[in-house]
This record gives C-alpha cells, structure tokens and sequence, in this order.
C-alpha cells in the first residue's frame, strides 16, 4: 500500500504560497477569457462603455484574488504578521530613494517602447477611441489597486514564503519562473522581459525587505506606458472639456 511521508511543515508555507498564485492568476486569466462573461458585457453595455467595464472587473478581480487572498491566509492560516512577507515601512525611504532614478529610467524607456506597433496592439488595454479626464484617471485608480495586490502576492507572499521555506536561491527562481509564465498570455518580448525584471525586483524586495519599491516600480512602468500608448494611438483622442463663458 502506498504510504505518504509526513508533511515537512518548513516547507508548507513555501507550498501553499506556489499553490495560491498559480490558483489566483489561473482563475483570473480563465474569467478575463470567458465568452460567457465577455458576451455579457457586451450584451449589457454599448462596446465603449462594455470595453471599460470588462477592464475594470478583470483588475478589480486581481486586486481581490492576488491581494487580499495571501493577506487572509497569512492572518487565519499562518497566523503569522503581514510585515514578515514585505508589508512594512521600515524601509519606506530607502525604498523610494532607489525608485526615483529607476522610475526615470522606465519612463525613459516607455517613451520610446510605446510606440512600437506591438504594444499599441495591445496598450491601452481599455480599447475606447475618446478618453477624458475622468477615464484617465478611473484607469490609473485601477492599475494601482490590481498592481498592488499583484505586487503583493508576487514579492510579498510568495517570495518570502518560499524564501523561508526553500531559501535564497530557490525563491528567487521559484518566483521568476512563475513571473515569467503568467507573461506569456502577453507574448515572448514580455515573457523575456519579465525574467530579468522578475530577478531585480526580486532581489532589491529581499534588500529592502519590503514589496514597496517594487510595486512603485510596476505603477511607473505600467502608467508611463498606458499615457505614451494613448498618445501613439491614432485613432485614440484625449478630449477636454471646455469651459462654458
């Protein structure tokens, strides 16, 4: 008869954390994939307004399934603080010191990334052709909160679960290989891109220990490349009220 060995509860953590994300990001994936829910935006709404819901929701959904998840199984599983997988602000300075001159860097960067026709194809990913204000800012809103849940799960809960766990190295690869493959729906420049950025935000949260200058780092790289998208688009306009005299 086959006999499982007994769990080895150093390595638990580790596990459930692998376990989670991957359960996270396939849940949002398969509902952001759906027919069933896309036609019913679509349905519902005109393709404007449906284009800007279906957005809002997929991030929405991430911001829950990637935020507060972990931040529940820490609470009530490991019962365990939050400030041990980066959720502090000890660090908070130093954090911000070493993302001005990345986020410079990254703007830099999207400048003249943005306007290549394979991220146009898919940036901005609210596909309406008049923005306003108020969409502008309805849009950022939503980047923040999913990339901070996002952030979390990838630097915070899984890295320094797994970095208890299984140590050093293998968290650092354990948390890139799984960078690199919720990349892929993307394509290969991101898929590759992600394993370089994947290991540097890796190991500047482990210095820091905090997720805080990786999530400002994504924030910058993912608003600085949805405003150069927006501005690249030609059949994108950006239109302002004016002023009744």
């Amino acid at each position: 008869m086959l006999e499982f060995p007994e769990p080895d509860l150093k390595l638990l953590s580790g596990t459930i954390s692998i376990a989670l994300t991957t359960i996270a990001f396939l849940i949002c994936y398969l509902t952001s994939h759906s027919s069933r829910i896309n036609n019913r935006f679509n349905k519902k709404f005109n393709l404007d307004t449906s284009s800007i819901r279906k957005i809002l929701f997929q991030r929405s959904l991430g911001a829950v399934l990637y935020g507060l998840m972990p931040i529940l199984v820490i609470m009530f599983i490991f019962q365990r603080s939050l400030m041990n997988y980066g959720f502090n602000t000890e660090n908070l300075t130093r954090s911000i010191i070493w993302w001005i001159p990345v986020a410079m860097l990254v703007v830099v960067i999207s400048y003249f990334s943005a306007r290549k026709k394979d991220n146009l194809a898919i940036y901005p990913q609210i596909r309406v052709n008049r923005w306003n204000s108020g969409l502008i800012t309805l849009s950022a809103l939503s980047w923040i909160t999913y990339l901070a849940g996002y952030e979390f799960i990838f630097r915070g809960f899984l890295l320094f679960s797994c970095l208890e766990s299984f140590g050093y190295w293998p968290a650092i690869i354990i948390n890139i290989c799984l960078y690199a493959l919720v990349h892929l729906p993307k394509g290969s420049k991101e898929t590759i891109g992600s394993l370089f950025l994947g290991f540097v935000l890796c190991y500047l949260t482990i210095r820091l220990g905090s997720f805080w200058f990786a999530f400002l780092a994504h924030v910058t790289l993912a608003l600085s490349n949805e405003w150069f998208s927006l501005a690249h688009q030609p059949e994108m306009t950006v239109v302002t009220k004016r002023r009744s005299r």
